[in-house]
């Protein structure tokens, strides 16, 4: 008799249950026995039977007969008293293909963020609390999910005492029931991480299984049919057996729990992160007892796959593998479960300068990140000075409305921008001008037809080389009749040169293409537009910033190439909320290039029945 044998044969009988979430304990008196275990018609909708689907790998392939990925997994999370076992299940996965991809080492995703979005962004099972594994990886395909900090997880269901719907029978609640209501702003304005694909359905025989696993190096979920009695679980309906509980083993059930079991059917689903061929484990009798045969025997049954459950850790305290992982019999996964798998991402995460976040998760934030070495606002010394008092701009006057900005501190310019906010009925009648000592700088020249109001930053690089101390004066002029507006703020942005030496800063170069195209709608050829830059030198950083209009911005695709050459994604089906979008990109993919030449922004709508437009977009090159 073998150690793992042995091992199972001595299991203390503890008298404990558990369920599918909580702490281990029986649930509370006014849940049903199906507290916390998911729908059974949920979790496996749309699995094709292993008899149509190939298996993994080689006939005569070789693999090892023990295996795990405990070291790329994130730690056991708890989800309590709702029934979210294939939420728990995929967010569990989806954060071990981030550890996997390596960029991300403690990736936490919200497992309350995927619940909603899989109920009311895809549309899926919106009067259950369950879901699968399918569903829910193509909701991360395609809308993603957010941190677990942006809206963290609440572990009980809502009820009538959060709303007077969520009471009775669980088919007659609307959605909020088992979302917990709607997300907070934060959630819905957080950074949203995504998978690649929504995966694709396995065969759950044991050596496909186990073939993919070794292979890809990531893990399976899986998601069927519960069996009381085979998991100790307190709702079964004939006697259990609960000494399996510390070990977590799970085994295959026998006839008498598939027949009660199916009496008041629940679902499970989980991650497979390992397997053991010589594990053996005393099977379970219709009694509830440790099985033996006519000699009194011990019937075993042997092969386990490790998986990582969502119970906490107070289940499974013994598990070798640490506290809430378990066991369960390679017969239970391939007749009662279908397997489900998804590939991990490939992540190119990069710096925003400025923002106060450690956006490339490098430990180092804005101007400490080395990215952002050649970045504007990172290159010392620089000031923004602003002048908020509001200008009425006089309707068709040659002379304007004039601001001025006083700059006391000196040094020579190696950089500047100008943002400005202009309130105006028809600012195709506008002209706005940027003076100091003498020099004038157009910045707008009757641009954008009869279109309201004029909000943006200008890049200027007609005053580098110049004295940043002195008065700057903003003119705005309406040059035609009938429309009137305001100049409502304006600031000055000042990128001096370190050390007064203007010859060892990077340079800017800009280009702005505001030729308004319509986006066509579901077509693959979309819609280009052109930038030129004239200008020589070797590209250190390229911004490019998009200003899009469209219905649902989720339909689009957005990617920048230079001179014909491959084509870089910027924007890949992103779930933006409004129907504006206003972004800067960088571009490192073009580093190291020659500046000069011609850079072509493609935008494709690839869903039907939303329309928009390309209303303008930039590009600001910084080069060695």
């Amino acid at each position: 008799m073998s150690f793992r044998t042995l091992n199972v044969l001595i299991a203390l009988a503890l008298g404990a249950t558990v369920a599918c979430g909580g702490d281990g304990g029986e649930p509370p008196p006014l849940q049903d026995d199906l507290f916390g275990l998911d729908d059974p018609d949920a979790v496996r909708m749309g699995a094709p039977s292993n008899d149509v689907l190939p298996d993994e790998g080689k006939a005569d392939e070789v693999l090892p007969s023990q295996f795990d990925l405990v070291m790329t997994q994130s730690p056991i999370r708890d989800q309590g008293y709702r029934g979210v076992c294939s939420i728990f299940g995929t967010t569990a996965y989806m954060e071990h293909l981030y550890i996997v991809e390596g960029t991300l080492m403690n990736p936490d995703f919200s497992e309350q963020f995927l619940q909603w979005s899989t109920k009311v962004e895809t549309g899926a099972f919106q009067n259950t609390s369950g879901s699968n594994a399918s569903t829910n990886l193509n909701t991360l395909r395609r809308f993603g999910t957010v941190f677990e900090s942006d809206w963290p997880y609440e572990s009980r269901p809502w009820s009538a005492s959060d709303d007077p719907r969520c009471d009775g029978d669980e088919g007659s609640r609307p959605t909020v029931c088992f979302t917990n209501g709607e997300p907070p702003e934060e959630a819905l304005r957080a950074q949203r991480w995504f998978l690649p694909s929504g995966g694709r359905w396995i065969s759950s025989r044991p050596n496909s299984i186990k073939s993919h696993m070794f292979n890809t190096g990531t893990a399976v979920q899986v998601g069927g049919d519960f069996f009381y009695q085979a998991w100790g679980h307190g709702g079964s309906r004939i006697p259990r057996y609960s000494g399996y509980r510390d070990f977590g083993y799970v085994v295959a059930p026998n006839e008498a729990d598939i027949r009660s079991s199916n009496e008041h059917r629940a679902g499970h689903s989980f991650l497979l992160v390992g397997w053991d061929d010589e594990l053996e484990v005393q099977a379970i009798d219709a009694e509830g007892n440790l099985a033996v045969d006519e000699n009194g025997d011990p019937i075993m049954q042997k092969g386990f796959f490790l998986f990582k459950n969502s119970w906490g850790t107070g289940w499974a305290t013994r598990n070798p593998f640490g506290a809430g992982y378990g066991w369960i019999s390679y017969d239970y996964v391939q007749d009662h479960m279908s397997a489900y798998v998804a590939e991990a991402p490939e992540l190119t995460l990069e710096e925003v300068c400025g923002d106060e976040r450690d956006n490339d998760f490098n430990g180092q934030v804005d101007c400490a990140d080395p990215a952002c070495a050649n970045d504007r606002s990172c290159i010392d010394p620089s000031g923004t000075y602003e002048n908020s008092t509001p200008v009425a701009i006089p309707d068709n006057d040659p002379a304007g409305a004039t601001s001025t900005i006083e700059v006391a501190e000196g040094g020579t310019i190696s950089g500047l921008s100008v943002e400005v906010d202009i309130t105006h009925t028809y600012r195709g009648d506008l002209t706005v001008t940027l003076e100091k000592d003498g020099t004038v700088v157009t910045l707008f020249e009757r641009e954008g037809a009869g279109a309201d109001n004029l909000k943006r930053t200008f890049d200027v690089s007609g005053f580098d080389g110049m004295e940043a101390a002195g008065t700057w004066t903003l003119r705005v002029v309406d040059n035609a009749r009938d429309d009137t507006g305001t100049l409502n703020r304006w600031s000055l942005s000042i990128t001096r040169c370190a050390g007064g030496d203007c010859d060892s800063m990077p340079s800017t170069l800009t280009g702005m293409n505001d030729t308004l195209q319509i986006i066509p709608d579901n077509d693959p050829a979309g819609v280009t537009s052109e930038i030129t830059i004239a200008e020589s030198g070797t590209i250190a950083t390229v911004r490019v910033t998009v200003d899009v209009t469209h219905s649902f911005i989720g339909d689009l695709t957005i990617g920048i190439s230079k001179d014909g050459g491959a084509e870089t994604p910027l924007l890949t089906r992103a779930l933006i909320e409004g129907t504006r979008l206003m972004r800067t990109f960088t571009v490192p993919e073009l580093v190291g290039q020659d500046a000069a030449g011609t850079y072509t922004l493609h935008v494709v709508d690839d869903v039907r029945n939303d329309e928009g437009t390309l209303n303008a977009w930039s590009l600001e090159i910084v080069t060695e």
